[in-house]
């Protein structure tokens, strides 16, 4: 498929009437909209999906750490059958192709930073930093079984705006964590330019859910 299908074929008098809805919606409306307009019926662009929602309660613990912290029945269930503790985690988005299985999984993380007119300090915030748990060995486990992509690539994207992707001490700080793999986050600097974020997706992940 030719480099920007993606946005040379999706219905850009449509999408730009997305333009003042919350850059969650905008992103997965955008996405879905591109991607059934070259793609029909295979993929699905999902908010907030359920898979890992009880990772974490549902970790078995060794004896001898279970006998020396406050432990509860992690089995225990409401009156209407549901867990009655159940944590984990809620990634914001997962791109479905509903063909094959694949999924990529991913987190889109606002922060403020350090730019022209403002100073350092208000790059001080760490939303870029709480996306580093998808590196550790056990989200990576989990998140690479269940979305079965190729391991050349993250099993996630991060997507980050606001004006951290202007910031250089958040820019190269973000690059120095991913290095080879640039492919797994992407700066939407101005996310009116739906353009660059379809043109990114398609040219560096799009092919791994084919």
């Amino acid at each position: 498929m030719a480099s920007s299908e993606l946005r040379k074929r999706s219905n850009w008098q449509t999408i730009s009437g997305y333009k003042a809805l919350k850059t969650e919606e905008l992103f997965q409306i955008s996405l879905q909209d591109a991607l059934d307009t070259v793609y029909p019926n295979v993929f699905l662009v999902d908010r907030h999906p359920n898979e890992f929602g009880d990772i974490y309660s549902t970790y078995p613990l060794p004896n001898n750490v279970l006998d020396k912290i406050y432990n509860v029945d992690v089995s225990e269930k409401k009156p209407n059958g549901k867990p009655k503790y159940e944590w984990g985690i809620s990634m914001d988005f997962a791109i479905r192709n509903t063909q094959n299985n694949k999924i990529l999984f991913g987190e889109i993380k606002r922060q403020d930073g350090w730019i022209e007119t403002t100073d350092m300090q208000v790059g001080r915030g760490n939303a870029h930093e709480r996306s580093c748990k998808y590196f550790t060995p056990g989200l990576m486990r989990v998140l690479r079984e269940t979305g079965g992509l190729s391991e050349e690539i993250l099993p996630f994207w991060l997507v980050i705006v606001g004006d951290i992707t202007r910031d250089p001490r958040r820019n190269r700080e973000i690059a120095f964590w991913f290095q080879e793999y640039t492919k797994n986050y992407y700066m939407w600097r101005d996310t009116t330019d739906i353009g660059d974020l379809l043109d990114f997706f398609e040219n560096n992940l799009l092919p791994y859910l084919l």
